[in-house]
């Protein structure tokens, strides 16, 4: 019987060649085999990529000695040779695997394997995506393969300029297929081998870079162009700046070009809707000073030069593709520091959402009803461009807005008001986020009111209608449904089913925006709204929480019966709520949260819910609301000390760190207690070494006993002790018997320590006696919390990536 080789497990070395060889075997078909199966390429790309199949590195002197044994040719040169037999196939779809393998060999391969092969491979692709003939699935795994090679390649430092060299060589081919060829597919895979040049060898454009620009362009302004693939190329156009010279000129031209090219989409978009003189001025204000303006992207007219292309549907379309082209140029990093047009880009913004559809009593009679209508159908499009590029321009500048800060909240307090939408809403509250986060505690007191007046709206309306609703089980609302269906003429039955949708919330991307906003507010601002807005937020959140996490609503299991919705977005909606509320019970505030109770109870019971995601942010909410239930430490800003009150007492002073028990003398003297006053001022205290009586004056009698027991003081750790030793001189005797005399009923009286075997009885006698009239609060509890400082440390850099 023939003996089988054995392996140690799925990772011995020896497995590989054998595996690469099956695969050959079964699924790469060779000069005479045709290829049956296009989805069996995907197992072979699968295996190769888990085991690693062509990767030829043994780890060690013992892996190299198991692979001893194997042919003299190695599996990988079979492999690599039947790729290159595939590759220079007639047979379209022979030749489609090859080049699509190739890509793969590119990825996984060996460095030294990439390294001696790459020219070849590359040369091979170059050949398809020049050939005229040659089929569209081929030229698109070309591109995509070309791309997986010219990234690798990119990774070898001492190959820079041949790979600039092979780059170049891609570049013309590609931009003649882009003209040429009409296939989307074929468009895709075009601009994204293009973008990888870009990125990795942007000098292989210099020579090509205004043919380029031209072409893609000329694709923007296309009929034919979808839009999808819209956005592909504009995303394009606003990484070719750093192809040109990869300055801050290039850049500024770039935008420019757009900027002249939107307004002038605008002014044939806005005819009778907004004055001609807006267009013009717009446009004068591009162009540098002295200087004449640059001509708009596309030609002279910006693309516009047939009249059947200015329908409202296509100026639209094309008008947000170029805002997205800004906003990817604003948002993307660049080597130089940019001179951002913060005045054009913020002109253009105020010019779009100025326009709502009226027409001006003067424009009336030039503009027909279809007009409007069409107009109107495209407008809510182009203000969320027009939203998008003011949030990108707030994101590029963030604290150098400060010069344009009152425009920009002009912009938004103004459209806030007349803004219904959802879609667009919710933008605006994204901007309000990026507003506060860039410009801190200054911005939130100018966007507090509206902030929490518009988010006071979009919450309040869920919340009315959940208060108002009785809290039904999962089958009191499975049962309203089944008898919906079983019943469809019964009225009641309708009428029951109407009020079990009533409360759902179906805008829950409006309300977590609402929410997300408030909690940016209370976290940067919320110190500067305790006089204002704060006790209104405050309770609005709590409400929501508890809506969220106790309406009817609330059981994902009902929600899955309902049409159209998710429980993903209920619990979404519960983690919004959750996060605010919690912002609300943490954020700095000189008093104490009002609804700490509610929230440690609501936290405690979402702690034990089924819902992971919401039982583990609960868990989290009940460790961070740890330091307000147990402050840490007490500040002691703001609070006279003892030397103010004993001037000629050094000692006690420089001490009273290291005896609790003076922190507490402290704590009375600041109190404003007359008793406290007027036992300080007729008392000198005499130094460390001679205290030998205690006299406890500081706190009511529970707390005291407590003390007596050995048990702590909650919530204070500065207070360990609740005695205060202090020896009282015989000359000062008769001073507070007078004392006593004055004020019978709050001065404690003075026992001297003439036994030493003193019962607890007495000693309780004595603090009844002691207690002052008026109970002061627990020591330990601290209203004051430290604000924020500004600080503008946020300087535009141009090398580093803007945070969504």
């Amino acid at each position: 019987m023939a003996s089988f080789e054995r392996f140690d497990d799925m990772c011995d070395l020896r497995l590989k060649p054998k595996i690469l060889r099956n695969l050959l075997s079964e699924y790469v078909p060779n000069e005479k085999q045709p290829l049956v199966d296009f989805q069996s390429l995907s197992k072979v790309v699968s295996t190769i990529s888990t085991h690693k199949l062509l990767s030829e590195s043994p780890s060690s002197s013992a892996d190299q000695k198991k692979i001893q044994a194997k042919p003299s040719k190695s599996a990988v040169d079979e492999w690599v040779e039947r790729l290159l037999a595939l590759v220079s196939s007639d047979m379209p779809d022979k030749c489609w695997g090859g080049v699509v393998l190739i890509g793969v060999t590119c990825r996984e391969c060996c460095s030294d394997r990439f390294f001696s092969s790459y020219s070849v491979w590359f040369n091979s692709l170059l050949s398809h995506i020049k050939n005229p003939e040659s089929s569209r699935i081929v030229l698109v795994a070309s591109c995509t393969s070309v791309s997986d090679l010219l990234t690798r390649l990119s990774r070898f430092t001492n190959t820079k300029k041949e790979a600039v060299s092979h780059a170049s060589k891609v570049v013309l081919p590609i931009i003649k297929l882009l003209e040429e060829e009409s296939s989307e597919a074929l468009w895709e895979s075009i601009v994204h081998l293009l973008s990888t040049i870009v990125i990795l060898f942007p000098a292989a454009f210099h020579s090509s870079y205004d043919k380029v620009e031209s072409v893609i362009a000329s694709k923007i302004f296309s009929t034919k162009t979808s839009s999808n693939m819209l956005k592909k190329f504009a995303h394009f156009l606003a990484l070719l700046p750093k192809a040109n010279k990869g300055d801050a000129g290039s850049w500024s031209l770039m935008m420019q070009k757009l900027l002249i090219s939107i307004n002038v989409h605008l002014n044939n978009f806005f005819q009778g809707l907004e004055d001609e003189t807006v267009g013009k001025k717009a446009i004068q204000r591009l162009a540098p000073p002295g200087k004449d303006s640059p001509l708009p992207l596309g030609g002279q007219d910006g693309g516009l030069d047939d009249a059947s292309l200015n329908s409202e549907e296509f100026i639209v379309s094309r008008v947000s593709a170029l805002m997205f082209c800004c906003s990817t140029m604003l948002t993307s990093s660049f080597k130089s520091k940019l001179n951002v047009q913060v005045a054009s880009l913020l002109s253009l913004v105020e010019r779009v959402l100025a326009v709502n559809g009226s027409l001006p009593r003067s424009m009336s009679p030039f503009m027909t009803g279809i007009q409007q209508e069409l107009v109107c159908a495209e407008l809510p499009t182009l203000h969320s461009s027009a939203l998008e590029l003011l949030r990108a321009t707030i994101k590029c500048i963030r604290s150098q807005l400060l010069p344009y800060a009152a425009s920009v909240v002009s912009v938004v307090s103004s459209y806030f008001k007349k803004c219904s939408l959802p879609e667009l809403r919710i933008k605006l509250y994204s901007i309000i986020k990026t507003l506060l986060k860039s410009m801190g505690v200054g911005m939130a007191m100018q966007l507090a009111n509206e902030v929490v007046s518009n988010a006071s709206v979009d919450l309040e309306g869920f919340d009315a209608v959940s208060s108002k609703t009785p809290s039904l089980t999962n089958g009191a609302v499975l049962k309203g449904g089944s008898k919906k269906r079983k019943h469809a003429s019964n009225s009641g039955a309708q009428a029951e089913n109407s009020a079990v949708e009533v409360g759902v919330p179906h805008n829950h991307s409006l309300k977590i925006a609402a929410l997300e906003a408030l909690e940016t507010l209370l976290t940067i601002g919320g110190a500067l709204g305790s006089n204002g807005w704060r006790e209104r937020v405050d309770k609005l959140l709590m409400t929501t929480a508890k809506n969220a996490c106790e309406g009817r609503w609330a059981n994902s299991e009902t929600y899955h019966h309902l049409p159209n919705k998710s429980s993903t977005d209920l619990v979404e909606f519960k983690l919004a709520a959750l996060r605010s509320f919690l912002a609300s019970l943490v954020s700095p505030s000189p008093v104490r949260p009002a609804f700490l109770a509610e929230g440690l109870e609501l936290f405690q019971r979402g702690k034990c819910q089924a819902e992971m995601k919401v039982a583990e942010f609960c868990a989290h909410a009940l460790m961070s609301l740890e330091v307000v239930i147990h402050p840490r430490a007490l500040p002691l800003d703001g609070l006279p000390s003892l030397s103010s009150q004993f001037p000629q007492s050094d000692s006690l002073a420089s001490q009273k760190h290291n005896a609790p028990g003076l922190n507490k003398m402290d704590r009375i003297a600041g109190d404003g207690s007359v008793l406290s006053n007027l036992w300080l001022a007729n008392v000198d205290v005499p130094a460390n070494s001679e205290i030998e009586r205690t006299v406890d004056t500081t706190l009511p009698l529970p707390e005291a006993k407590r003390l007596k027991v050995g048990n702590d003081l909650v919530g204070s750790e500065n207070v360990q002790h609740a005695d205060v030793l202090i020896k009282v001189p015989e000359s000062t005797k008769e001073s507070l018997v007078h004392v006593s005399e004055r004020d019978d009923d709050m001065v404690p009286k003075v026992v001297s320590e003439t036994q030493e075997g003193e019962s607890l009885a007495g000693k309780d006698s004595l603090m009844e006696e002691a207690a002052v009239g008026k109970k002061h609060e627990s020591l330990g509890e601290s209203d004051d919390d430290s604000i924020p400082s500004l600080k503008a440390d946020d300087y535009l850099s141009s090398d580093s990536d803007i945070e969504s």
